[in-house]
């Protein structure tokens, strides 16, 4: 089986309703994969995406998992 593409647009709905320029703003974060260019057009290898987001869910997880590094400033002992 071929590799599957999809456009800018299939990606704002895919990513609920993002803007175009959100999307120009993750590709540049690396947050989003590098696109296929095709006259002037991008499309994007639907494999890469679906690992980018299993590697974006498993980055949230750790997160989650581990206590903050922090105190807000609220919270400080300021005496």
């Amino acid at each position: 089986m071929g590799k599957r593409y999809i456009g800018r647009r299939k990606i704002r709905e895919r990513y609920n309703g993002i803007s175009d320029i959100t999307v120009t703003r993750w590709i540049i974060s690396g947050r989003l994969p590098d696109p296929l260019l095709i006259g002037n057009r991008h499309y994007f290898d639907i494999d890469e995406l679906d690992e980018k987001d299993r590697q974006a869910k498993a980055a949230f997880r750790r997160a989650q998992a581990e206590p903050p590094t922090h105190t807000p400033p609220q919270l400080r002992n300021t005496d």
